[in-house]
């Protein structure tokens, strides 16, 4: 099964567990670049504002196509409750070209609701349900969070 991970990271948390998906399922990096400067306090705030209105980022043209993939899994951050801007945008624009997903999130938060709120605007934007689902708070990912990967990466593996 050909895979694209697909994914935005403002502070390098997502990025961390992106890679380590894509390197255990062999899969190819799309990494979102987002033209509006989201780094620092200001960054911060424009990013939870942005996700809360559902605004599109402009993002700059990304390398992979998603239609040539049996499986594109979308990360993201969960901002202001929702995944993050870029990826939610991704999303909606590639819709069409999508087979199959799987979602991902980072959060600060560890309270479960808020990744639920996440998926839901990805379900939305694609408007497909995710194969599988993995979420994994701040705290996790610089600690252990190998169980929760290799959990996701066994139930994507379970399917081809």
């Amino acid at each position: 099964m050909k895979t694209l991970v697909v994914y935005y990271s403002r502070s390098g948390n997502t990025k961390v567990i992106a890679d380590e998906v894509a390197e255990a399922l062999g899969a190819d990096v799309e990494e979102l670049k987002d033209t509006k400067n989201r780094q620092g306090a200001i960054g911060y705030i424009r990013s939870g504002w942005d996700s809360m209105r559902k605004t599109m980022a402009k993002l700059e043209p990304t390398e992979h196509d998603p239609a040539a993939y049996d499986l594109v899994i979308l990360g993201g951050a969960i901002w202001a409750s929702r995944i993050c801007s870029p990826t939610r945008t991704y999303a909606f624009t590639q819709k069409n070209s999508l087979k199959s997903v799987a979602f991902f999130y980072t959060s600060g938060s560890s309270d479960s609701a808020w990744a639920q709120k996440g998926f839901e605007v990805l379900d939305e934007a694609t408007g497909m349900k995710p194969v599988a689902t993995l979420g994994v708070g701040q705290k996790e990912v610089m600690a252990d969070h190998a169980q929760a990967v290799a959990g996701f990466v066994a139930s994507l593996n379970s399917r081809g």
